[in-house]
């Protein structure tokens, strides 16, 4: 919990550090960004916040469907609790997965075994992941210009992004084919213990090792044979993508942008995503903002590109924290009155 809200506070001293930063190196002023906003178009900032809330309602989505194959019942809105609680915190940890245990906390409230939480977790974020880099081989494919117009720096984060995103995907598919990977790693586990005379501890762990691997290896095969699944999933997970990236380009057109670059801000947005994403820092906090600006003055003045910096993080991350924050809450909340009411035999009646 310490370290949860020790995150948190950084995360809103790099917001306060990143917007002020925005703010002195544009000129723009707190009245002129309000003025902006107040003349932007609301036609365009509807669909911009409902992008917003389609980045934590495809998550759920795909979470549920998964549950759902391996055997768990889960409700739609269940989902939506589960995708909440691993935005909001992955936005406040200085990792992209950090939010996972916080999602696999809710499920296991929900009855959820440990194994099947794991399996249905590692397979989303792996969709997650080729998501991304599908959204990433489109805007190099149709786009290169723009990537070849970035700074150096950024073409530097950029690449460092691609590459980590393949190596992580690689790593997903690992652990969800090749179980002998886990074996190996429990071994040196349980050989360390060995040799720090912890048989008895040695001994627990190998055979709880045992019974997880066993129960593992069922979900992996339960998921192995259902290739409509992992279609669902990746384009459940390639919607979620593509709805935070159309909360800019709706943003864009909103301050008044051409219908016409619509696409181009799309490829800028993507190659931002790309090059933030696994930055170890809580949100990417700096860095998403300062290559969102190095991108949007390829088509706006410096002024405008700021003014679009500002609103398309204000709702695609800084609103989005908000209302997934709440729902975590509401969420709790809810769980702790059905334990204490109700009872957990009820409560998982109620997944």
């Amino acid at each position: 919990m310490k370290k949860k809200v020790f995150w948190a506070f950084i995360t809103f001293c790099l917001s306060i550090l990143t917007i002020y930063a925005l703010f002195y190196n544009s000129g723009l002023s707190f009245e002129e960004l309000w003025i902006d906003i107040k003349e932007a178009s609301p036609v365009w900032l509807i669909p911009a916040a409902l992008c917003m809330f389609g980045f934590i309602f495809f998550e759920g989505r795909s979470l549920v469907l998964i549950l759902r194959t391996l055997g768990y019942p889960a409700k739609k809105r269940r989902g939506f609790l589960y995708a909440s609680a691993d935005i909001y915190f992955s936005s406040i940890t200085p990792s992209a997965t950090g939010g996972q245990p916080a999602s696999a906390f809710f499920m296991h409230k929900d009855g959820i075994s440990g194994v099947a939480v794991t399996v249905s977790l590692i397979l989303n974020l792996t969709m997650y992941t080729l998501a991304i880099i599908t959204l990433g081989l489109f805007s190099l494919i149709f786009f290169p210009d723009i990537f070849l117009s970035f700074e150096l720096p950024c073409k530097i984060l950029i690449l460092i992004g691609i590459l980590m995103m393949f190596l992580l995907t690689l790593f997903f598919i690992i652990l969800l084919k090749r179980q002998k990977l886990l074996v190996k790693i429990g071994t040196i586990l349980i050989s360390i213990l060995k040799r720090l005379h912890c048989k008895n501890a040695a001994e627990k762990f190998n055979s709880k090792l045992n019974k997880i691997l066993e129960n593992y290896n069922e979900c992996v095969v339960t998921l192995a044979g259902k290739k409509k699944l992992l279609v669902k999933t990746f384009l459940l997970n390639l919607m979620q993508r593509t709805s935070q990236i159309l909360v800019t380009v709706f943003c864009y057109y909103a301050l008044h942008g051409k219908l016409t670059n619509g696409l181009l801000v799309f490829a800028i947005q993507t190659y931002v995503v790309m090059g933030s994403n696994f930055i170890p820092v809580p949100g990417a906090l700096g860095i998403s903002e300062f290559l969102m600006y190095f991108g949007y003055t390829m088509l706006l003045e410096e002024e405008s590109a700021y003014s679009l910096a500002i609103l398309g993080r204000g709702i695609s991350f800084y609103t989005c924290s908000i209302i997934s924050i709440f729902t975590v809450v509401l969420g709790y909340i809810i769980i702790r009155y059905n334990y204490k009411h109700k009872g957990a035999a009820a409560l998982k009646e109620d997944i």
